[in-house]
């Protein structure tokens, strides 16, 4: 939850500054997806980004792609705060291709609770 006025993409750079803490972290994609107007999780106001790690594990270096998905959802009732749902997939750059559909369908997949 956050009640602050940040943008979906300020929140998705400060994943990018965090990130950048353990490695070189450069940003290949982002772009806003969703509009405010349409309700539903999928459609809300949201950012894609796309980034390639570069860090070490055990002092080996290791490259690794990610692809993040940040999606508002703003409460009803109390408009002046909203849960911000991030959902990230990492993976060896070698390995994205195997696994990246699904992830896609997963995204999609995505709901909010329409009973609560």
């Amino acid at each position: 939850m956050r009640n602050d006025s940040a943008t979906m993409r300020q929140i998705a750079d400060e994943s990018v500054r965090r990130l950048g803490q353990a490695g070189t972290v450069e940003v290949t994609k982002q772009e806003e997806v969703g509009t405010p107007d349409i309700p539903g999780l999928t459609d809300s106001p949201g950012v894609v980004q796309n980034l390639r790690l570069s860090t070490t594990l055990h002092g080996e270096p290791l490259e690794l792609v990610q692809s993040q998905v940040y999606l508002g959802l703003e409460d009803v009732d109390r408009p002046s705060q909203r849960a911000v749902i991030e959902l990230v997939l990492t993976a060896k750059p070698e390995q994205l291709a195997a696994v990246l559909d699904d992830f896609k369908q997963f995204v999609r997949s995505v709901r909010a609770d329409q009973a609560a």
